[in-house]
């Protein structure tokens, strides 16, 4: 072997090396794009389905509210502790924003949701 064969050797492994260093950076970077992608959209859908459960609880809890029924109230983004308001209370939340212009239920939006 002449000795020119390890340095060109080492050339061509230092090259492949780097080459395969830098491939390996765009693989990970595009991963790492992509995982942090998912996980927006992860959290997204997480929020999104909170605030719709909460809504609903909350919901639940002004229709008790409006009827007087007794028992425990769904901790919620608008009630954290869970308090149980009067009949007044109960109907703001069920009828929408709580107007008191009396808006009544269609047969599109029977509860007369806004």
């Amino acid at each position: 072997m002449a000795p020119n064969d390890n340095f060109i050797q080492r050339g061509i492994n230092n090259a492949v090396a780097g080459a395969g260093d830098y491939a390996g950076g765009v693989v990970d970077a595009a991963g790492k794009s992509v995982a942090g992608a998912g996980r927006n959209v992860g959290n997204s859908v997480t929020n999104a389905t909170n605030n719709a459960g909460s809504s609903v609880s909350n919901y639940g809890n002004g229709i008790k509210d409006a009827t007087g029924a007794s028992g425990t109230r769904t901790q919620t983004a608008q009630n954290p502790l869970g308090m149980s308001s009067n009949k007044y209370g109960g109907k703001k939340v069920v009828t929408g924003a709580g107007s008191s212009s009396g808006t009544k239920g269609t047969a599109n939006n029977p509860l007369g949701l806004s």
